[in-house]
């Protein structure tokens, strides 16, 4: 029998406790605190407000109890009749705060105990329970323990002791040293062939066995344990943990279905435990996977700033979703991702290849991520955890765009158009805006003002600088709030949690501000034997408002100001000159100036979600090892915008002011109301999933390990959306006018004619899926393992034809731990694991239908009736999309860990993808899109963690992922222009496939200088530099064209340093990206100027060719004035000589921390305190491009992401 320290309780209404120490080392003393259950039951409320609401005041109730009971240490009421010394010694413990400590196996023959005292002195109660006992003690209430030890050597309980004979049940859960389930542990009964497994919250059932065999838990990660049953029918074990290998480190992988040891697992996966998901502090999920995660990357270089571009491994499609799949809490998630709580996130694992994902069917092309929550524990006491934090971010970067063309230079541009007559049309019209420059230039010209007057007004603009004004007025430094707090525990037969959340955000634009309150719950319960109930509830509230003026400020000169000499807010130039503005003022319109500090203070755009799920769960083991479940989620998602204009806003004034009409008499009339206007949208998503599961885990002669999963799952979702524009809007009473005419066409002022805008548009969606699937997991003797997964989805969404409405996909993999075969000898590496996969995944377009559909509309331009268009031809033979996916992959670990890690490859061939093929003319149509296109895939993932110094206080580890992908098209049947593919740099735009060729492969016109005598850009014509433009663009061929590299990494990964002494942890985590290339932003004409915008810049202006000779020291060719030749600008920004290296290596962030906990200072009163800070996107270290650009940004240009500073408070109880 194992030593170590035991504790044994026999009340059914007390859960057993058992800490093993199976170490080699001489045991110390261990302090073991018992603690009554709290049991919480409730009835499910109405809504998920009250839900919450009330298990939260259940909670708050027990908490305190608790609490009040650990302060309690006075005096001691008990009345126990021949109860057992265990169950009285946890009373004890439970009315007087103190803790027992045991030395060695104490307790072999303790008798039962008879007491019945009334507010006794804890000193007499406890000497009349040891009266008989072979036990002593001692009390010390400076360590607030009473130390046990053996009286005598131990003997046989007295003759006439009760002993238990008859077969008994046993009910139990194996836990780590911090009352974390251990799931996979293996459960043996000594002495016969039986035994079982624990499920993937610990637990595990024993039947008819006799009541005094011994039992023995093992657990990779954990020391074996052995121990006597005792009779005992209920009872719960505490492994304690030994050093392992690295690669043997048991990680619960999580597939959405199952949960499994990575050692039993041949697959792909990723695992982010919550350490290294708590690195990084972000109000979101996603984002603290980045540089976290091997052969994950964050497409950044896209014109999506807002948005996440994730890929795993590459890209699987042409045309389809390209995001991978994301699961919380085993289903599918159909809401934002970015509304979900980081802080009530455990753990998080990705699913990378075929084996590991093929699981979830037609959904899984691009990769999974499963993403698990937290959850209560079984025969826990309360436990409180709490976190805030705040982060910090400075206002943008606004001078690092490289496009700034300053005050200055800007207006001497000006100066050189005006004087070439550019701008003499544009002044004959009265409506025309002209800039500030052009208007005092013309009041010169035309003798309003003097020479020297205007000078002095254009010196005085070329000192300002509009970005000064922009940061002054509408940026403002970016405040992130987070609370958290959670409680969790459980007790013999239920366990839970519930967890509360509030968000509070101050964008780095002023007037914008976010606030998110989030509210998850879990409750388990075992009302009888072999039966669990499952209940959960999350709801999501969200709200945002943002304010749309700087997207408004058009145009926007590099002189701008805002306000006046005495800081008065003034109206700037948009739409129309200020002259027409005025004059039609005059004539009894409204107001028609633009004022952006005004409109600033008058946005009113709100946004509002609501996103809740309702988690239900069944799980019956019908027998040992064999269990069925049920799972059913119901999540519904509302989310409105409501962006109101009031009759004081521009856009109201604006477009009753285009309106309006005048008879001939001069009178005004107005079809659209003199009233606000209100532009609002809903959408929704609700979505019923269920899942019917039966599972089966057996060991066979301790040597034979099967892990069977089979099920069908059933889904329904259906998007519905809806929107318009009501006018004549009164926000207080909600009121609009009713009737407006949208179907005439009005004249528009000053010229034109049009409709009103109705803004009017439903549409709905359903999507629906049956599957089936089933995997199952062999090993034996945990030296060799198979995995064998297949799945079969059917769906509404394509097929005529019935044998295309299902895709089956299937994968296979196997697995060796040679490392325990007899004949290894290689001792500097002690785990080697090499395992191979091969399967498929899926995808879906929803792009394309079975059936021909159409788009109905309202209101044709050319017949004023509504019309329809025809959206998608019918295409009964279409099919899903299917991902091959073969992974060669090998973990391993050195001596004492100072290396470990894993090596992979895969290869990938995309099928059956959704791309174009022509078609004659004779069908209507130009093209065809269906599944015609493939392509090919290869790539590694290397991960090595390394263990550089690990003392007791010192500690320096390292882990290091390199990853390499490359995907290119092998079959496409649409030929496309030389143009379209050199335009195809853009890595979140529009795949132009090119058969044979790398996806977002960067081509550009081959670059031959810059003409001595005029300056123009030189590119090759029959072997020739010439700049005849026309005649290039018309010969060039793909094979005349210079293929630069791909717009995406070829190479990423990153390397992360942690350092920790004592209590205090610093961690730096460097990102990197390497063999891609991006297309600078190249501009050599003045048309931006001419056209009041800003994308030239000062270094290519000032260093542009201006002399013979200059070609020798520049690359940018001479600034082109009027009258213009679009085709040279174009081949300048296509050449060759604008591409560049994106290879960039980061700093992404920095955290530190200090961590106390109670067990090292005693006058703590929590069990936990850490204080952390952390710094993300600290700077970029080094990149391959000399001109100090940002290649995360789309073209270099932009601003880039500012540095985030965060500090906080985590507390646990």
């Amino acid at each position: 029998m194992a030593r170590g320290l035991l504790l044994l309780c026999n009340d059914r209404k007390m859960p057993s406790c058992i800490d093993f120490s199976n170490t080699p080392q001489q045991y110390e003393p261990k302090l073991m605190q018992i603690n009554q259950p709290v049991q919480n039951s409730f009835a499910l409320c109405e809504t998920p407000k009250r839900l919450a609401m009330k298990l939260f005041f259940i909670l708050l109730i027990a908490f305190l109890q608790v609490n009040a009971l650990a302060l309690s240490q006075g005096k001691i009421t008990l009345t126990a009749n021949n109860a057992s010394f265990d169950d009285v010694l946890a009373e004890i413990s439970r009315q007087s705060g103190l803790h027992f400590m045991f030395y060695d196996k104490p307790k072999e023959h303790t008798r039962k105990v008879t007491i019945s005292v009334r507010s006794a002195n804890l000193e007499d109660v406890l000497a009349e329970c040891f009266k008989n006992q072979p036990l002593t003690y001692t009390i010390s209430r400076e360590t607030q323990t009473i130390l046990i030890k053996t009286k005598e050597p131990a003997r046989r309980p007295a003759p006439g002791a009760p002993l238990l004979s008859a077969p008994i049940d046993v009910l139990g859960q194996i836990q780590d040293e911090k009352n974390s389930p251990v799931p996979g542990a293996s459960v043996f009964v000594i002495g016969s062939k039986k035994m079982t497994t624990t499920d993937e919250s610990g637990y595990f059932r024993l039947q008819d066995v006799d009541p005094n065999v011994s039992i023995r838990v093992t657990s990779m990660g954990f020391f074996d344990t052995t121990f006597q049953l005792a009779g005992r029918t209920a009872i719960t074990v505490q492994l304690k943990k030994r050093t392992l290998q690295l690669a043997e480190t048991v990680i619960p992988v999580s597939t959405g279905f199952q949960q499994i040891p990575k050692e039993r697992a041949t697959g792909s996966f990723a695992f982010v435990d919550n350490k290294l998901f708590n690195q990084r502090v972000s109000p979101d999920v996603i984002g603290r996977l980045e540089g976290n995660v091997p052969g994950l990357i964050f497409n950044k270089n896209t014109n999506s700033p807002n948005q996440y571009d994730i890929s795993i491994r590459g890209h699987n499609t042409l045309f389809a979703n390209d995001q991978p799949l994301i699961v919380v809490d085993n289903f599918a998630y159909d809401g934002d991702i970015n509304n979900i709580n980081p802080n009530d996130i455990e753990s998080i694992t990705v699913l990378k290849d075929a084996a590991a994902a093929s699981i979830w069917g037609v959904r899984s092309g691009n990769g999974v991520i499963v993403i698990t929550t937290k959850k209560g524990a079984r025969n826990r006491k309360l436990a409180t955890e709490f976190n805030a934090n705040v982060t910090f971010q400075g206002k943008p970067d606004l001078y690092y765009d490289p496009r700034y063309l300053s005050a200055g230079n800007y207006i001497e541009v000006e100066k050189k158009l005006f004087g070439s007559g550019f701008y003499d049309g544009t002044l004959q019209d009265p409506t025309a805006i002209v800039s500030p420059v052009v208007q005092i230039l013309n009041s010169q010209r035309s003798g309003d003002i003097s020479q020297s007057d205007a000078n002095a007004q254009l010196a005085a603009l070329s000192k300002h600088d509009v970005r000064d004004e922009l940061l002054k007025h509408f940026y403002q430094r970016s405040v992130n709030q987070q609370y958290a707090i959670n409680m969790s525990g459980g007790g013999m037969n239920d366990d839970f949690i519930v967890s509360f959340g509030y968000d509070r955000s101050l964008p780095s634009i002023k007037r914008n501000k976010n606030s998110r309150i989030t509210i998850n719950s879990a409750y388990n319960y075992s009302p009888v034997k072999n039966l669990t109930l499952s209940v959960g509830l999350n709801f999501i509230q969200t709200q945002s408002k943002t304010s749309g003026v700087l997207g408004e400020l058009q145009p926007l000169y590099p002189y701008g100001r805002f306000t006046d000499a005495n800081g008065n807010p003034v109206a700037t130039l948009k739409d129309r000159s200020n002259h027409y503005k005025d004059s039609m003022q005059r004539m009894g319109f409204l107001n028609w100036r633009y004022n952006p500090l005004a409109e600033l203070e008058l946005s009113d755009n709100t946004n509002k979600g609501v996103d809740n799920r309702l988690n239900l769960g069944l799980s019956y083991n019908l027998f040992p090892g064999l269990s069925i479940e049920a799972k059913y989620q119901y999540e519904r998602l509302n989310y409105t915008n409501e962006n109101y204009f009031s009759d004081s806003t521009y856009y109201t004034r604006n477009l009753i002011n285009q309106y309006t009409q005048i008879s001939q008499d001069g009178e005004l009339s107005y079809p659209i109301p003199l009233a606000g206007i209100l532009q609002y949208s809903k959408s929704g998503i609700y979505s019923h999933q269920g899942r019917l599961q039966m599972n089966f885990n057996h060991t066979w002669k301790n040597k034979y390990d099967a892990n069977i999963i089979a099920g069908s799952e059933i889904r329904h979702s259906v998007a519905e959306s809806q929107g318009g524009i009501a006018y004549g809007f009164d926000k207080k009473t909600r009121n609009s006018v009713g009737i407006i005419d949208f179907q005439n066409f009005f004249p528009i002022n000053p010229y034109g004619s049009g409709q009103i805008p109705n803004g009017v548009g439903f549409n709905r969606g359903t999507d629906r899926f049956v599957s089936y699937y089933a995997n199952g997991t062999f090993s034996y003797k945990s030296l060799y393992a198979i995995s064998i997964s297949g799945r079969i989805d059917r769906s509404n969404l394509f097929g005529v034809n019935t044998n295309q409405k299902a895709v089956p996909l299937y994968s296979v993999g196997a697995s060796w731990d040679i490392s325990r075969e007899k004949f290894y000898r290689f001792y500097s590496i002690p785990y080697l694991r090499p395992r191979v996969t091969y399967g498929y995944n899926a995808n879906i377009n929803k792009s394309a239908t079975a059936v021909t559909t159409i788009s109905l509309n309202t209101v044709s331009p050319f017949s004023g009736f509504n019309y329809a268009t025809v959206e998608n031809p019918g295409n009964p033979d279409l099919r899903w999309e299917k991902v091959k996916i073969v992974n060669f992959g090998v973990d391993f670990a050195c001596k004492n860990d100072v290396l470990s890690g894993s090596l992979e490859y895969f290869l990938k061939r995309g099928m059956n993808l959704f791309g174009y093929s022509p078609l004659p003319p004779t069908t209507g149509l130009q093209s065809f899109f269906g599944n015609t296109a493939n392509t090919s895939g290869r790539g590694a993932d290397i991960v090595l963690n390394s263990r550089n110094l690990y003392t007791k206080n010192f500690k320096w580890t390292a882990n290091f992922s390199f990853s390499y992908v490359y995907d290119k098209v092998t079959k496409y049947n649409v030929k496309s222009t030389v143009l379209q593919y050199i335009r195809n740099n853009n890595p979140a735009g529009t795949i132009v496939p090119l058969e044979g060729r790398e996806m977002y492969g960067i081509y550009s016109y081959p670059w031959a200088g810059i003409d001595h005598t005029t300056g123009d850009p030189l590119g090759y014509l029959n072997g020739k530099s010439t700049n005849d433009y026309a005649s290039i663009f018309n010969s060039s061929h793909l094979d005349s064209l210079l293929y630069s590299g791909p717009a995406r990494p070829r190479y990423f990964g990153y390397l992360r340093n942690t350092i920790s002494f004592k209590n205090i942890s610093i961690s730096c985590n460097l990102v990197y990206k390497l063999k891609y290339y991006f297309r600078k932003s190249g501009v050599i004409d003045v048309t931006s100027v001419a056209f009041s915008g800003l994308a030239l810049g000062d270094k290519a202006y000032e260093n542009s060719w201006k002399a013979p000779g200059d070609e020798e020291k520049t690359t940018i060719p001479l600034m082109q004035y009027p009258p213009f030749n679009a085709n040279r600008s174009t081949f300048y920004q296509y050449s060759s000589i604008l591409v560049e290296k994106a290879d960039n290596i980061r700093l992404q962030d920095i955290t530190l921390s200090y961590q106390i906990v109670k067990s090292e200072s005693r006058w703590l009163p929590f069990d936990h305190v850490q204080i952390y800070s952390n710094i993300s996107n600290v700077a970029i270290i080094w990149r391959a491009n000399k001109e100090g650009l940002d290649p995360d940004l789309f073209q270099g240009v932009g601003i880039p992401a500012a540095r985030t500073i965060s500090v906080g408070l985590r507390i646990k109880i």
